[in-house]
């Protein structure tokens, strides 16, 4: 049998990004061995285009090494497929780096394509386009995600998820309590659930109808749960990204990446992001520290999430919500 290996690591959007390779690989016949970090394993477990996890930890190969390593785990392979570095470095520019320092007009000229296209043409597939990613559930997590939303069904409910924040700082949306408050006041059928990291527990706030399940949700159970929500709002993250995998509605605040990269062939999306106010936007930048992006005055945030105004994203939510109701 012919023999794949794809290298990709990176946070939990990133391995999204690459299943629509992977089902690719195994359409054509290959066994396909994955190398990535144990934080992807987590959302591809049970993927059955992979045969085989190789399993690397963080910096268990340092950079300068990683040449001669792809090098040598290659020899082992028909075809081996590098993906780290395709949108990171590629389509977004890293702080340090000389392209980080490119004109605004030059970076979004170069870098103003499609994160899922590019997988497939760094993998040698360029006549390849319009894919979205998929994950895979045993029928355990299923039943737990359908059970957790039962309540909420029986009581006619409309749920919203808000993923709260991100990898980067500009991935945290300034305004989200002021928005859900309103939508609370305003709508006594409306529940939201707040997920992220254990960083983002910070951000949660107490209220009857906000489930807060940052740090106590895995990042499957946040993931699958997208496709059982009635809506999911949220900053460019994995859960953003696990979403574009279902029909669920979806609200993207956008900040380092345009629509054309990241949501252009996501079902039932709307994109949201800061208007002519922000020159900035979208940077097609990897920042990596405060003095590297243009921040608020006030706030003392990125201006891209700073400057996308609460009522642009408090009417979006509500016109999902009128929606549902007149559905129901």
């Amino acid at each position: 049998m012919k023999t794949a290996c794809v290298v990709r690591y990176g946070a939990f959007g990133d391995a999204v990004m690459v299943t629509p390779v992977l089902r690719k690989l195994k359409e054509d016949g290959y066994h396909v061995t994955m190398n990535m970090t144990p934080r992807a394993k987590s959302v591809l477990r049970n993927n059955p285009y992979i045969d085989k996890y190789l399993i690397q930890e963080d910096n268990e190969i340092p950079n300068e090494e990683l040449g001669d390593y792809w090098k040598n785990l290659s020899e082992n392979y028909d075809k081996f497929i590098n993906l780290s570095g395709s949108v990171e470095g590629g389509l977004l520019k890293v702080e340090g780096k000389p392209a980080f320092r490119w004109e605004h007009e030059v970076r979004h000229e170069k870098c103003n394509k499609n994160y899922y296209d590019e997988q497939f043409r760094v993998a040698g597939f360029p006549e390849i386009t319009g894919r979205n990613g998929e994950l895979f559930f045993s029928s355990l997590e299923h039943k737990l995600a359908k059970a957790f939303i039962k309540k909420s069904r029986k009581a006619k409910q409309f749920v919203v998820m808000w993923s709260l924040a991100g990898s980067s700082f500009h991935k945290n949306y300034p305004y989200t309590q002021l928005v859900c408050d309103w939508l609370l006041r305003e709508y006594n059928d409306i529940v939201v659930i707040t997920v992220g990291d254990a960083l983002s527990v910070m951000l949660e706030w107490e209220h009857p109808r906000v489930k807060c399940r940052s740090d106590k949700w895995s990042i499957r159970q946040a993931m699958l749960m997208t496709k059982y929500v009635d809506l999911v709002v949220g900053s460019e993250t994995g859960i953003l990204n696990a979403s574009g995998c279902y029909d669920t509605p979806k609200i993207v605040l956008l900040s380092h990446s345009s629509e054309e990269n990241l949501t252009k062939y996501w079902k039932n999306c709307t994109n949201l992001h800061a208007g002519e106010d922000t020159p900035c936007y979208p940077c097609h930048q990897l920042h990596y520290s405060l003095e590297s992006c243009p921040l608020h005055d006030k706030l003392k945030t990125p201006l891209c999430m700073a400057n996308l105004k609460f009522e642009i994203v408090k009417n979006e939510i509500e016109r999902h919500y009128k929606e549902w109701k007149n559905g129901c």
